[in-house]
């Protein structure tokens, strides 16, 4: 691609940022790379570091005014979520370049506001109760309710509400303010993944999920590519109309679709992210042979592109999954590491330590708490789930 002069500022310098600090480098972008942490693997390969909190905004610009700039300063992005997306947005602004304005990213960091705004465009979305609460007299709910905090993510907080003694004793605590209850809709997961170009959604994914399901919904495994590959076209109408009412003008795009034994797509949640699970950085090359991050990098800073739906697999695989070993919930400790050996016609492509073994597990929640990561393909003719499962069986044996 054709090489670019100026800068580009990275909000976070962690190892997950490093693929996109890595696309703008080999456009022969400087980088100034933005983290608290010293000793952040992204420093390494940037030209100027600023030590600081994705979140500290204010403080980043301050910063930047000190910053010898090599040209001009193209774009600006991040890979974690949150509030360091906000951050970005707030530079974009104060620097004028392309991007969202802040009060539009604000309206994805409550789950309650991002409900809110998805009833108002008619998006199917799990029916909220939030509204039944400290009510003396609430209707009859059917069970279970889920409960998640308004700002969490990766699973952790969320509560699974079995009956109406649970419901009440929840409901009286002052933390009940701070949490979104829904109902529970049965179905299978997707993650569709995408980048807003000049307001319009450009859909470029969608893997299947595979969770624990109740009662904490812990993600195991993400299957590409989709069995609902015949939905796009609804998704990515979905996706649409949510980024017309929310006022998005660029960037990438992730949500989370729920769909029944109808055939209906219920939307779970949304953010202009690019979301985790290695899903851009790993699953997405591996499988289709495609780079997220140079689509990213031409997205923020303006460039012409016109990212593609991803369908068809590179090479000879059939599918490719990322699973991961969740340790069983007695163990107070990680456990050493599964011996997995491939299956004729599977491939292993990547591995990953997330919690080294002999570590306590009693300081994490959701999906934190899952110790390793494989990822894997297959050009056998499969049931993918079946496959996951058998997956899943030699990480556990």
């Amino acid at each position: 691609m054709k090489k670019l002069e100026g800068s580009y500022l990275s909000i976070g310098a962690g190892e997950n940022q490093l693929p996109l600090i890595s696309a703008a480098k080999s456009r022969g972008l400087k980088v100034i790379a933005v983290d608290q942490n010293p000793q952040a693997p992204g420093f390494a390969i940037s030209d100027i570091k600023i030590l600081e909190s994705t979140h500290e905004y204010r403080k980043i610009l301050h910063a930047m005014s000190q910053v010898p700039l090599s040209g001009k300063l193209m774009g600006i992005g991040t890979r974690s979520f949150g509030k360091a997306c906000y951050t970005v947005s707030y530079l974009n602004s104060k620097f004028r370049l392309k991007g969202n304005l802040p009060e539009v990213i604000t309206q994805f960091l409550d789950k309650q506001k991002m409900k809110s705004l998805s009833h108002s465009v008619g998006l199917p979305t799990p029916k909220t109760i939030s509204d039944l609460i400290n009510k003396k007299n609430s209707p009859e709910l059917k069970y279970p309710i889920i409960a998640k905090p308004k700002a969490g993510s990766a699973k952790a907080g969320i509560l699974i509400l079995e009956n109406e003694s649970e419901f009440k004793k929840i409901s009286k605590q002052k933390k009940s303010g701070d949490l979104v209850f829904e109902e529970f809709v049965p179905g299978d997961e997707v993650t569709v993944l995408g980048f807003v170009i000049s307001k319009k959604f450009y859909i470029i994914s969608i893997t299947d999920k595979v969770t624990t399901g109740i009662p904490q919904f812990i993600e195991i495994a993400h299957i590409a590519p989709s069995k609902y590959l015949s939905m796009a076209g609804e998704l990515r109408m979905m996706c649409q109309v949510l980024i017309n009412k929310s006022g998005l003008k660029s960037g990438p795009f992730v949500a989370e679709f729920k769909i029944n034994s109808k055939s209906e797509a219920f939307l779970i949640e949304a953010a202009p992210e690019v979301g985790g699970e290695y899903l851009a950085d790993v699953l997405l090359p591996n499988h289709f042979g495609y780079n997220y991050f140079s689509d990213y990098l031409s997205v923020t800073i303006g460039e012409k592109t016109r990212p593609k739906f991803l369908t068809k697999a590179d090479s000879l695989k059939k599918y490719s999954a990322l699973v991961f070993y969740l340790p069983k919930a007695s163990l107070k400790k990680s456990p050493p590491l599964p011996n997995f050996i491939p299956n004729l016609g599977e491939t292993q492509f990547f591995e990953k330590i997330l919690i080294p073994a002999g570590e306590r597990l009693d300081a994490f929640e959701g999906n934190h708490k899952r110790t390793y990561v494989i990822g894997v393909s297959t050009r056998n003719e499969v049931d993918p789930n079946h496959w996951v499962q058998s997956i899943l069986e030699r990480l556990h044996s």
